[in-house]
């Protein structure tokens, strides 16, 4: 077994407020291998990497790094000791260039080694990272953004590399090119620490696994020695089956949306769209697939209203059908961070004049609506007045869609509305999308995950260079069926195929 780098000792965390995130926590981090942190939104993950940055402080226990008690008062102190993070949210200086972000965080005699872009690109190499050192950072896509993240990281030596959530941005491509990244890291005998909800994307990639559930270590082990199955257990408290269907069998009703020979122009990054053909009825989940940046946001934008065509014709059946919206982006177009969690949930309702007694805000009413939403969601959080800033990112994201499900909208459009979400979460939210289906509402699921789709959707419509090119339903909806149609041509096809009675 590789030499142990660092060791989380017994550990508790219980903030001001009384709430313990983490009790009684032991952890090992080896070097030169992946280990992936699993657990439910709110089970102490984040809180335990910041522990061991030195973003917190542990109420109980210590930390010991190659056996020996370090006191971590600050990230200073963890990068003193040769820890380095990535955060969720990138903390980069998007004007100044590859080379430029990598000097600003380099300490001491370091610094010197960053003084010109062909010192950054030899760094580079070392970990298998091809980088323009001189590209700004503001221009480089999302997942080129991570990398120098990751390359901040370990620009002093890291010998302990800690990532929180680092596929959550990322499509399944990018994912894999992610690891790549990471097991150069490890090779050069870095001890790597991950974050994440994707159960494939743990076996398929790191080494070792501990899982914790509701602050405490609820297993942890070999991934050669466990399975899918396993893994999925230790998170939820049970079993959980991948394939079966959510929902009944339902029936198309009335028309509620159409689109007809609708085109958008493509701009920079964007194909647009061309010739979409679309009616949306009642009582249905519309399943859109497809690799990310193919037409998906586009169309996104247009049935939510915030574009309009530039060819052919959206249309509602009447002025009564209203639109409720899960965006991707829950911080920057789903959430206030700051506003509480029942204000949050009840946002829309407010605007719309809803909740004011003599002109002003009933607080009270409010807060009593939002424990309702808070227990049907099972959102994570010690109060309702919480601010949404400080929950996880599965939490914030059942706060979109509990906002959106309270809407009693003709139509919701969702987009990757289980991405970030263990799997009890994304199971309760695909079933929460089903219900409104069952319930009559028409249901637009945009997602990557064809497998969710498979299981929730009525029929799967696939895009591809911003055209539909193809419609699968029935008993025909399946990996095999769809995949070709996210990656090869692009004349349109339908298949259909009726279930069999069995």
């Amino acid at each position: 077994m590789p030499a142990p780098v660092i060791q989380l000792d017994h550990v508790s965390k219980r903030y001001p407020n009384g709430f313990l995130a983490l009790e009684n926590v032991s952890l090992t981090l080896h070097t030169g291998e992946i280990h992936a942190l699993l657990g439910e939104n709110g089970a102490g993950k984040s809180t335990l990497m910041n522990i061991l940055y030195g973003v917190h402080e542990p109420t109980e226990g210590g930390v010991l790094m190659e056996g020996r008690e370090v006191i971590h008062r600050r990230p200073a102190d963890a990068i003193a000791n040769g820890i380095g993070m990535v955060h969720q949210h990138f903390k980069l200086v998007m004007p100044f260039t590859v080379t430029e972000n990598l000097a600003l965080v380099a300490k001491g005699a370091r610094r010197s080694a960053f003084r010109r872009h062909a010192d950054a690109r030899a760094f580079m190499e070392r970990y298998g990272v091809d980088l323009d050192p001189a590209a700004v950072v503001g221009q480089l896509p999302l997942a080129l953004q991570q990398r120098v993240e990751i390359l901040k990281a370990l620009v002093n030596e890291s010998r302990v590399l800690l990532l929180d959530e680092p596929s959550t941005i990322l499509t399944p491509a990018e994912i894999d090119n992610l690891y790549l990244t990471l097991r150069h890291i490890r090779d050069q005998g870095t001890a790597v620490a991950v974050v994440t909800h994707n159960v494939d994307e743990v076996l398929a990639h790191a080494d070792r696994y501990t899982v914790l559930k509701r602050g405490r270590a609820n297993g942890t082990g070999l991934i050669a020695d466990t399975h899918s199955a396993q893994l999925v257990e230790l998170i939820v408290g049970h079993a959980v089956s991948n394939a079966a269907r959510i929902g009944g069998e339902r029936t198309a009703g009335a028309e509620r949306m159409s689109l007809s020979g609708v085109s958008l122009r493509p701009s920079s990054g964007s194909p647009g769209l061309h010739q979409i053909d679309l009616t949306l009825c009642s009582g249905e989940v519309v399943g859109v697939a497809g690799v990310e940046g193919n037409g998906q946001t586009e169309l996104f934008d247009l049935l939510a209203g915030q574009r309009q065509p530039d060819s052919g014709s959206l249309k509602r059946s009447s002025q009564d059908v209203s639109v409720a919206l899960v965006p991707q982006d829950r911080h920057h177009q789903g959430l206030s961070l700051d506003l509480s969690v029942s204000q949050n949930l009840l946002y829309t309702r407010i605007m719309g004049g809803e909740y004011r007694r003599a002109g002003l805000l009933d607080h009270r009413a409010i807060g009593e609506q939002a424990k309702v939403m808070i227990e049907a969601s099972d959102i994570r959080t010690y109060s309702h007045a919480t601010p949404a800033r400080s929950l996880s990112g599965g939490n914030q994201q059942k706060i979109v869609v509990a906002r959106a499900m309270n809407q009693a909208a003709s139509v919701v459009v969702v987009y990757q509305p289980t991405r970030g979400l263990d799997v009890a979460a994304a199971e309760a939210v695909l079933t929460r999308l089903a219900q409104a289906a069952d319930s009559g509402t028409c249901v637009v699921i945009i997602s990557s995950n064809i497998e969710e789709l498979i299981r929730v959707s009525d029929r799967i419509l696939v895009v591809n260079g911003g055209r539909i090119t193809g419609e699968v339903k029935g008993a025909a909806m399946s990996v095999t069926a769809i995949g070709p149609l996210m990656t090869l041509g692009r004349q349109p096809h339908s298949i259909s195929l009726e279930p069999v009675d069995a």
